[in-house]
């Protein structure tokens, strides 16, 4: 007779540590994947209502233990606002983003159709709740039917691309408020300061894309008026965003040297775009140029600490 062999179930101890690693390696890798979705925007859709939040709170002068819950709700937050735009976006842009941005994780490889769904539905589930949460579930259903109609079909005409990438203003800036305060005039101005001048000169977005937005008959603005007069004006405008920061916005007067450096800065980044829009050398220097009007938006909201 054979002998027989036994085997023995292996003890707690040793599968912990495996169920352990497993448990660590899953949220880092959705982390990582995340922020595979969402690196070419955080400079637009996560930093700034982040440091906007900040802003608000330490001018409502919250005691530092309801500052650090305010900085990491916000962080969830706007984590969430950008992250279920981009996974929609990309979802269903992949034609467009084969020709304009390669480098997506569809596109490469780094996320399967039927994952990113998946995170889709999971994400715009908990976006809401994250919403109620903080008090400011209004808006988080505003953004989510903004998000929902950009995507799906809206961001081929630019009336809808603009005004959604504009107004989404208002969706960012209102619960980076209300986290910690009402909203007030200051904050509807704020708002509406930067809401209305972005609508106007988000344009530039576009002038990266021309090549792959000619091939899928996208009709943005620079096609839909021309690239030659779309950089003329929006030279003519961002040599005019300061004057609008200056009396809407940061306001410096007297010998505030902090606020004027604040208007010095932004100036500067708007009066270098205006240079740089006017010449037409390649994809890469437009997105480039569209990256100083996203630290633009940044630098104005971080202005924010010493200007509210």
């Amino acid at each position: 007779m054979a002998p027989t062999s036994t085997t023995t179930a292996p003890s707690p101890r040793r599968r912990t540590p495996q169920a352990l690693g497993a448990a660590v390696r899953w949220p880092a890798r959705e982390a990582w994947i995340s922020w595979r979705f969402i690196r070419n925007d955080p400079w637009a859709g996560f930093y700034p209502g982040v440091v906007f939040a900040l802003a608000v709170a330490v001018h409502q002068h919250l005691s530092p233990g309801r500052l650090a819950v305010t900085a990491a709700a916000s962080t969830v937050y706007f984590w969430l606002y950008l992250y279920t735009f981009c996974l929609t976006n990309q979802l269903a842009g992949t034609r467009e983003d084969r020709l304009n941005k390669p480098f997506r994780p569809l596109i490469r490889g780094d996320a399967s159709f039927r994952g990113t769904w998946v995170r889709a539905v999971v994400a715009f589930a908990a976006f809401p709740l994250v919403g109620w949460a903080l008090g400011v579930w209004q808006w988080t259903l505003l953004w989510q039917a903004m998000t929902l109609l950009h995507n799906l079909g809206g961001a081929r005409h630019w009336a809808v691309k603009d005004a959604v990438v504009g107004f989404g203003v208002l969706p960012m800036l209102g619960p980076a408020w209300q986290m910690t305060a009402p909203l007030t005039a200051d904050a509807w101005r704020w708002m509406l300061a930067l809401a209305v001048p972005i609508f106007f000169l988000v344009p530039l977005q576009d002038l990266r894309d021309l090549h792959g937005d000619t091939a899928l008959h996208r009709n943005t603005f620079p096609h839909a008026f021309g690239e030659r007069f779309t950089r003329r004006l929006l030279c003519i405008g961002f040599v005019l965003l300061p004057l609008v920061s200056h009396f809407l916005l940061l306001r410096a007067t007297g010998a505030d040297a902090l606020a004027w450096s604040a208007e010095a800065a932004t100036a500067a980044l708007c009066w270098n775009i205006a240079r740089r829009v006017v010449h037409r050398r390649s994809p890469a220097y437009d997105h480039r140029t569209y990256r100083l009007f996203e630290y633009w938006y940044a630098a104005v909201l971080a202005s924010a600490f010493i200007t509210l």
